[in-house]
Protein backbone atom coordinates (compact mmCIF):
# COMPACT_ATOMS: atom_id res chain seq x y z
CA UNK A 1 0.00 0.00 0.00
CA UNK A 2 2.76 2.25 0.91
CA UNK A 3 4.67 2.08 -2.35
CA UNK A 4 1.01 2.59 -4.10
CA UNK A 5 0.74 6.20 -2.72
CA UNK A 6 4.41 6.92 -3.17
CA UNK A 7 3.89 5.97 -7.16
CA UNK A 8 0.62 7.65 -7.04
CA UNK A 9 1.31 10.42 -5.41
CA UNK A 10 4.97 11.15 -7.85
CA UNK A 11 2.60 10.83 -10.68
CA UNK A 12 0.11 13.27 -9.34
CA UNK A 13 3.11 15.64 -8.51
CA UNK A 14 4.71 15.66 -12.21
CA UNK A 15 1.15 15.99 -13.81
CA UNK A 16 0.34 18.55 -11.84
CA UNK A 17 3.34 20.59 -12.58
CA UNK A 18 3.19 19.21 -16.22
CA UNK A 19 -0.33 20.94 -16.63
CA UNK A 20 0.67 24.10 -14.38
CA UNK A 21 3.26 24.83 -17.10
CA UNK A 22 0.83 24.10 -19.67
CA UNK A 23 -2.02 24.39 -18.69
CA UNK A 24 -3.87 24.40 -22.47
CA UNK A 25 -2.39 20.71 -22.81
CA UNK A 26 -5.47 19.25 -23.19
CA UNK A 27 -7.20 22.25 -25.38
CA UNK A 28 -6.71 25.66 -26.59
CA UNK A 29 -8.81 28.37 -24.69
CA UNK A 30 -12.02 29.69 -26.65
CA UNK A 31 -11.17 33.15 -25.51
CA UNK A 32 -8.17 34.96 -25.26
CA UNK A 33 -6.65 35.12 -21.81
CA UNK A 34 -5.06 37.77 -20.15
CA UNK A 35 -1.80 36.96 -17.80
CA UNK A 36 -4.02 37.41 -14.86
CA UNK A 37 -6.50 34.64 -16.09
CA UNK A 38 -3.41 32.74 -17.32
CA UNK A 39 -2.29 32.57 -13.66
CA UNK A 40 -6.14 31.42 -11.93
CA UNK A 41 -5.98 28.66 -14.96
CA UNK A 42 -3.13 26.97 -13.67
CA UNK A 43 -4.05 27.47 -10.10
CA UNK A 44 -6.14 25.10 -10.82
CA UNK A 45 -3.52 22.25 -11.48
CA UNK A 46 -2.34 22.74 -8.22
CA UNK A 47 -4.78 20.82 -6.71
CA UNK A 48 -2.78 17.54 -8.36
CA UNK A 49 0.38 19.01 -7.26
CA UNK A 50 -0.84 19.14 -3.52
CA UNK A 51 -2.56 15.85 -3.49
CA UNK A 52 0.59 14.70 -4.88
CA UNK A 53 2.48 15.75 -2.29
CA UNK A 54 0.53 14.94 0.24
CA UNK A 55 0.28 11.34 -0.79
CA UNK A 56 4.57 11.29 -1.21
CA UNK A 57 4.71 12.45 2.24
CA UNK A 58 2.02 11.87 4.87
CA UNK A 59 3.14 8.76 6.80
CA UNK A 60 0.22 8.32 9.85
CA UNK A 61 -2.86 7.12 8.47
CA UNK A 62 -4.92 6.52 11.68
CA UNK A 63 -5.48 10.15 12.86
CA UNK A 64 -8.65 12.19 11.07
CA UNK A 65 -7.25 15.28 12.71
CA UNK A 66 -3.57 14.66 11.39
CA UNK A 67 -4.82 13.09 8.02
CA UNK A 68 -7.40 16.70 7.53
CA UNK A 69 -4.90 19.17 8.25
CA UNK A 70 -1.85 17.00 5.86
CA UNK A 71 -4.09 17.54 3.43
CA UNK A 72 -5.36 21.02 3.72
CA UNK A 73 -1.34 22.27 4.41
CA UNK A 74 -0.57 19.91 1.13
CA UNK A 75 -3.14 21.43 -1.35
CA UNK A 76 -2.10 25.08 -0.18
CA UNK A 77 1.57 24.16 -0.52
CA UNK A 78 0.38 22.63 -4.23
CA UNK A 79 -1.72 25.96 -5.57
CA UNK A 80 1.15 28.33 -4.07
CA UNK A 81 3.93 26.42 -6.06
CA UNK A 82 1.20 26.36 -9.28
CA UNK A 83 0.76 30.22 -8.21
CA UNK A 84 4.97 30.88 -8.38
CA UNK A 85 5.25 28.70 -11.50
CA UNK A 86 2.38 31.39 -12.79
CA UNK A 87 4.50 34.06 -11.98
CA UNK A 88 7.76 32.90 -13.54
CA UNK A 89 5.60 32.28 -16.88
CA UNK A 90 3.23 35.30 -16.89
CA UNK A 91 4.74 37.99 -15.36
CA UNK A 92 4.47 39.51 -12.07
CA UNK A 93 0.96 40.85 -11.28
CA UNK A 94 0.05 43.09 -8.05
CA UNK A 95 -3.93 41.40 -7.77
CA UNK A 96 -2.21 37.53 -7.76
CA UNK A 97 0.44 38.80 -5.12
CA UNK A 98 -2.65 39.26 -2.75
CA UNK A 99 -4.01 35.32 -3.13
CA UNK A 100 -0.16 34.02 -2.62
CA UNK A 101 -0.23 36.14 0.04
CA UNK A 102 -3.51 34.76 1.81
CA UNK A 103 -2.47 31.18 0.66
CA UNK A 104 0.47 32.09 2.71
CA UNK A 105 -1.22 33.31 5.87
CA UNK A 106 -3.69 29.75 4.95
CA UNK A 107 -0.55 27.32 4.61
CA UNK A 108 0.98 28.84 7.84
CA UNK A 109 -2.14 28.30 9.96
CA UNK A 110 -2.95 24.65 8.27
CA UNK A 111 0.64 24.03 9.08
CA UNK A 112 0.53 24.65 12.09
CA UNK A 113 -2.92 22.83 13.30
CA UNK A 114 -0.65 19.67 11.42
CA UNK A 115 2.19 20.10 13.65
CA UNK A 116 0.13 20.46 16.61
CA UNK A 117 -1.63 17.18 16.13
CA UNK A 118 1.07 15.67 15.15
CA UNK A 119 3.04 16.48 18.28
Amino acid sequence: MNSFLKISGTILLIAGFVLAIKPNLFGNFSTPVDAYQMIEKRVKWGLFIGLGVFLLFHRDWASWGLITAGFLTALTFGVILARLTGFVLDGFITKQLWWLLIEFVALMLFGFLYWKQNN
